[in-house]
């Protein structure tokens, strides 16, 4: 049998480029030794940390050939059973996608809470879509949220001029012991980090937000117009971002795990941990910015 096999693969590689017997190899494995359901993901998350009651904030994306059989509201109904109805399920809804926020409110465009689709992945824009999930009035960074008080952890996200400052939902993560995980996305796409930076800013080796707000529009839910003023991270500061050292001392300390189910990469990390670890990651002298290079006499 393993002779006829390598035999058919042989055949089929004989009349596919390089790159189809890729792809046929991937979809082969991803219907047969990738392929999980979502029961299978309900128990993986549980190993992960997420339990009925829980709160917690998922940033994903969908990629082929991820292994799980089924569609992107599958897995939306998989992670609201994990939580279980008295938790909360969390997703970030940017209505924009590779910009930054202070680009996006160049672009003059209002962020209407019904109809501005979520461009932070498809199982994001799904959930927004779905049953009882309710969103925030923030111009820049609306959060989505279903389950137990989820009206009550988005309020006010409009008035807050940090989007992810402390009188933000972000705060909120970290009051209720949330659990932050990334479906086959990175670190680098948890905006709880933008928090810390904030939590942080005095140790930063430049100043973190723009200097003047940038104004915005919201619609809410009854088309009212909600004009917002917002500050904006620096273009310095992403410039000398280095994030690839926190990642570094998470993962040092234990407090940053990666795994896998099927053929998706799950990453998840506690948000008071992320807090704790990454201020005491600076107190001793290390920092995830660089800072800024001098300027030559003139």
């Amino acid at each position: 049998p393993a002779r006829r096999s390598r035999r058919r693969v042989t055949e089929i590689g004989g009349a596919m480029s390089v790159k189809a017997l890729k792809q046929w190899v991937r979809q082969t494995a991803a219907k047969t030794v990738w392929a999980y359901g979502p029961d299978k993901l309900v128990r993986q998350l549980k190993a992960c940390g997420v339990v009925p009651g829980c709160t917690l904030i998922v940033h994903s994306s969908w990629l082929p050939f991820n292994g799980f059989q089924g569609k992107p509201a599958d897995v939306v109904r998989a992670l609201k059973e994990a939580v279980g109805p008295e938790g909360l399920l969390v997703m970030t809804s940017m209505p924009y996608h590779n910009m930054s926020s202070a680009q996006w409110l160049a672009k003059g465009k209002p962020m209407n809470v019904r109809r501005s689709p979520s461009m932070m992945g498809l199982i994001s824009e799904v959930f927004r879509r779905s049953e009882n999930v309710c969103r925030s009035l923030s111009v820049t960074h609306p959060l989505l949220a279903w389950g137990r008080d989820a009206e009550a952890f988005i309020a006010g996200h409009e008035n807050a001029e940090k989007p992810f400052g402390a009188a933000s939902p972000f705060a909120r993560l970290l009051e209720r012991d949330a659990l932050i995980l990334g479906f086959d996305a990175p670190f680098a796409s948890f905006t709880y980090t933008h928090f810390v930076e904030d939590q942080l800013a005095a140790t930063l080796p430049c100043a973190l937000y723009e200097p003047d707000n940038r104004a915005g529009v919201v619609i809410d839910r009854n088309d009212r117009q909600i004009d917002c003023s917002v500050k904006v991270i620096s273009a310095q500061a992403n410039s000398l971002r280095r994030e690839s050292r926190l990642v570094e001392h998470l993962k040092n300390t234990g407090v940053l795990h990666v795994g896998k189910i099927g053929n998706t990469r799950l990453t998840w990390i506690r948000a008071a941990d992320h807090s704790r670890e990454s201020a005491r990651f600076v107190s001793t002298g290390g920092h995830f910015f660089d800072a800024p290079a001098a300027t030559p006499n003139a």
